[in-house]
């Protein structure tokens, strides 16, 4: 048998199909795989799929613009579940765009709405100066070791950095794309839309948050750091006395109200201006427009981007509410706030910022006008102050202190003599 079998073999080989034969094993195991590979994508929905036919809806332009959008390899449709959604879009997408397209016309009124979006590692916090910026970087810099995410400060090396090109822009989306650990960061700048630069395989944007400060206030503070601060001073005076000796000095010393009644270049307050320290700049974003001072269409894009943008926009004078929406609408960044806050080990940084002098108030006829110059910060401020109210009206069931609030303290009472007189006989 086994002779028979030696033969057979042999013959094989000596006819044409014996190296064919010797290949068939390999050439079965290349079909099963191919075969096998066909019928998961076939499974999987990736194949055999027909181009969605347009509905011939008014809104098809909104889905055909949603941020969001992926292209190229990215546009593969993905098999659901009839109980899941997939949404590349970002909350409210389509209220917000109608409303951009009836911005001049369309009132805005405050809500209550957060903005963050699910799972949020990112957080970033365009500063406005004199309004308590500082005090709520502290803040993030000593919750970040609690809560596990890293606080970056911003190297300024320029001193207006606050309108950036679209480079400046997408770079800054960029670094928040390569960070893969939670990241919070603070700059000296105008309101960055990060859904224009974001990357097609990104699911999102960086929360944003600003805080406001009243615009009287914010104004008389910058009038006299800008004395106080002894750089900036310097270099001003320095200036002054280039073009005019003696200016300098007569700058330094000037009054506030005098400045303000007189209308000196420093509180003219223009309309048209190019104006980068005031809130209305920094809440409309980086448009032209934003920083011409007096700009009606500016005051409604501020609204516009602080009711349907920022996750919160806080107020100075409303500290204690601020954190508390703080801690609720953005937990992975302010969880515990308000008591961190208050807490001994935050005592110094209670105090930072504040005035080595106490300054003069100002007249009642000086007031009048700086109220009537700042009109529409006052109007953005006031509409920021109701819609942080709606928030911290919606919070304050959740609210549960683990810590008292401090009391207020008052002057210590004297001790009379009766009182020294008992202590020494106790003692």
């Amino acid at each position: 048998m086994r002779l028979r079998l030696l033969q057979l073999q042999r013959s094989l080989e000596a006819s044409a199909a014996g190296p064919f034969l010797r290949l068939a094993p390999y050439a079965a195991v290349v079909v099963t795989l191919k075969l096998y590979a066909v019928s998961l994508l076939l499974s999987s929905g990736l194949i055999g799929r027909h181009a969605p036919v347009s509905s011939g809806d008014d809104t098809a332009d909104l889905h055909n613009t949603a941020p969001l959008r992926i292209n190229n390899i990215h546009d593969i449709p993905i098999k659901m579940d009839s109980t899941q959604k997939l949404t590349t879009e970002e909350p409210y997408w389509h209220e917000k765009q109608e409303v951009l397209q009836h911005l001049m016309t369309r009132a805005i009124a405050p809500s209550s709405r957060n903005n963050t979006m699910p799972e949020q590692m990112w957080l970033f916090f365009n500063r406005i100066p004199r309004s308590g910026g500082k005090t709520l970087v502290a803040l993030l810099q000593a919750l970040g070791s609690d809560l596990d995410y890293q606080h970056q400060e911003h190297v300024y090396r320029t001193p207006w950095q606050r309108f950036m090109t679209k480079d400046e822009q997408r770079n800054l989306a960029i670094w928040f794309e390569y960070n893969f650990w939670p990241k919070t960061y603070d700059r000296l700048a105008l309101y960055i839309n990060f859904t224009e630069f974001k990357s097609p395989y990104v699911q999102q944007r960086p929360a944003s948050i600003t805080l406001l400060r009243d615009p009287v206030q914010q104004f008389i503070s910058q009038y006299h750091h800008r004395r106080t601060h002894r750089d900036t001073s310097k270099k001003y005076m320095a200036a002054l006395d280039g073009k005019n000796p003696g200016a300098g000095r007569r700058w330094y010393w000037q009054e506030l109200d005098d400045c303000i009644l007189h209308e000196a270049a420093e509180c003219a307050l223009m309309e048209g201006e190019v104006d980068f320290e005031r809130s209305v700049p920094f809440l409309c974003g980086q448009h032209d427009f934003c920083v011409k001072r007096g700009n009606k269409k500016a005051l409604q894009r501020a609204k516009y981007t602080a009711e349907y943008e920022y996750s919160v926009v806080g107020v100075l004078e409303e500290w204690n509410a601020t954190l508390a929406v703080l801690q609720h609408y953005l937990p992975a960044f302010f969880q515990g706030a308000l008591q961190r806050y208050w807490s001994p080990e935050f005592e110094e940084d209670r105090n930072v910022n504040r005035l080595p002098k106490r300054t003069k108030p100002l007249s009642t006829q000086a007031l009048h006008v700086l109220r009537s110059k700042l009109a529409d910060e006052l109007e953005l401020y006031e509409f920021c102050k109701q819609r942080l109210a709606l928030q911290h009206r919606k919070v304050l069931p959740l609210l549960k202190f683990t810590s008292e609030l401090p009391p207020i303290k008052g002057p210590k009472k004297e001790m009379s003599v009766w009182d020294r007189f008992n202590i020494e006989l106790n003692y």
